[in-house]
């Protein structure tokens, strides 16, 4: 007796489209100037764990060929309209638990504050909650990052559990907030 089919993440998508934003499978050919610059800005990083890095093109295409044979998915988002690329997501998938944590970086600074983010957010969310292989999906961030506590209550995720003063910023203590959002199946 074989084993059933697995439904398949990476598989499925193909492209997404909101209202201000595209999201479409990263490539190395997106590996660019400005790409590598958003990894090195210590604004744009500010509150990720790549604040620590040093990255380079070589670093990229080795994070991006880490997304081969595997079930996760690297996205660029990029502006409707012009096309020009705006930041990244990703979505890393557990088979076995039916579960995605997504994260999002907005690199592109002149896009900050206009919704690209929550557009692309809430775009692939409603992708992945309509999927019956995934059953939850989940997101965390440091309580400071307020833009990105409030994008992510804003697409429906709900507090599950705060690691009080997990991480330091600037020296500086900071609780760590977990969000989850169950499927309707």
């Amino acid at each position: 007796m074989g084993t059933p089919e697995r439904a398949s993440l990476r598989k499925s998508f193909v492209t997404l489209t909101g209202d201000k934003t595209t999201l479409s499978r990263f490539q190395p050919s997106d590996i660019t100037g400005d790409y590598v610059g958003w990894l090195n800005d210590p604004v744009v990083v500010q509150f990720s764990n790549q604040r620590f890095l040093t990255h380079t093109p070589e670093s990229c295409a080795g994070y991006l060929a880490s997304f081969e044979n595997s079930e996760n998915l690297f996205l660029k988002i990029e502006r409707k309209g012009d096309g020009v690329c705006v930041g990244t997501m990703t979505a890393y998938y557990s088979p076995h638990h039916r579960t995605v944590d997504v994260g999002i970086m907005v690199g592109h600074r002149p896009g900050w504050g206009k919704g690209l983010g929550q557009d692309a957010w809430s775009a692939l969310l409603a992708w992945l909650l309509d999927l019956d292989c995934v059953r939850k999906v989940t997101a965390g961030t440091m309580r400071c990052n307020v833009a990105m506590v409030r994008l992510i209550e804003r697409s429906g995720m709900s507090l599950e559990a705060v690691r009080p003063q997990q991480e330091l910023l600037d020296g500086v203590p900071q609780d760590l907030l977990y969000f989850g959002r169950f499927s309707g199946h």
